[in-house]
């Protein structure tokens, strides 16, 4: 099981930009989305990824401070 950390979430919280950082858990990314919030997610590339509901990235979040597994790439999702 991968580690990711939801860093932007316009589900729970809105368009506010600054929110708690939550680790989630699953085998892939849009797995742990969709164990976590209970919806089906569509992932997002490019130019599209301005129109996203949840930005996650590969790692943990311990201490006030996210630790990156493997290189850093922010996933894109949008809710459906």
């Amino acid at each position: 099981m991968n580690n990711y950390v939801i860093t932007y979430n316009a589900i729970k919280n809105g368009d506010r930009l600054f929110n708690d950082y939550e680790t989630i858990t699953g085998k892939t990314a849009k797995e742990a989305l969709k164990n976590h919030f209970r919806r089906d997610f569509q992932r997002l590339f490019g130019e599209d990824g301005r129109y996203a509901d949840a930005i996650i990235v590969k790692g943990t979040f311990e201490n006030n401070v996210i630790r990156y597994i493997g290189m850093y790439q922010q996933l894109c999702f949008k809710a459906l």
